[in-house]
């Protein structure tokens, strides 16, 4: 025949713990016990939606994107697009990193550059980002894409590993 434990009433509340095995603790541990409840859900929750610090450094590497696009920064491109990277430009084809680094060399004929509509969606290992570009070339015909840029999380780096430009007609 198993005893029940004696039932031991809490000199803080009056009431007999609901698990005999476990101490009575008073009003300012349950306080304390409940901060440290909603300090780890906040940290899942930051975990499983990314801060709003993560979509500005994205904003931030899409603006060092084109000033390093409008300067024509090869190293830079060198190190920020992934080895197996793939673009799609406006006119359909393809081209790869080696491709990309060829063209970077060259100025881009784009003046009065504007970025419009930039949109961050961040994921646990990858964020897409999307925005409009309006720019003039020199002989003044006015240019407007769309772009997407897919980011991949490589250890503790941030690699470009594709981009698709869409060329838009002007109404």
């Amino acid at each position: 025949m198993v005893q029940k434990p004696a039932r031991v009433k809490c000199r803080f509340s009056g009431v007999a713990p609901a698990a005999p095995a476990l101490p009575c603790y008073g009003p300012m541990f349950r306080r304390a016990c409940a901060l440290i409840a909603l300090a780890v859900a906040g940290v899942l929750v930051a975990r499983a939606h990314p801060a709003a610090a993560d979509e500005a450094a994205f904003r931030q590497r899409n603006e060092d994107y084109v000033h390093a696009f409008l300067k024509s920064d090869v190293a830079y491109f060198q190190h920020t697009l992934a080895d197996d990277f793939i673009a799609v430009l406006a006119d359909g084809r393809l081209i790869d990193k080696a491709g990309f680094l060829q063209q970077a060399v060259h100025r881009p004929d784009a003046e009065e550059l504007r970025l419009r509509d930039v949109v961050v969606r961040m994921f646990p290992a990858s964020a897409v980002v999307t925005a409009m570009v309006s720019y003039h070339r020199g002989d003044g015909t006015a240019v407007t894409t769309r772009y997407s840029m897919l980011y991949v999380r490589r250890g503790d780096d941030w690699t470009v590993e594709w981009i698709q430009w869409t060329r838009l007609a002007l109404p």
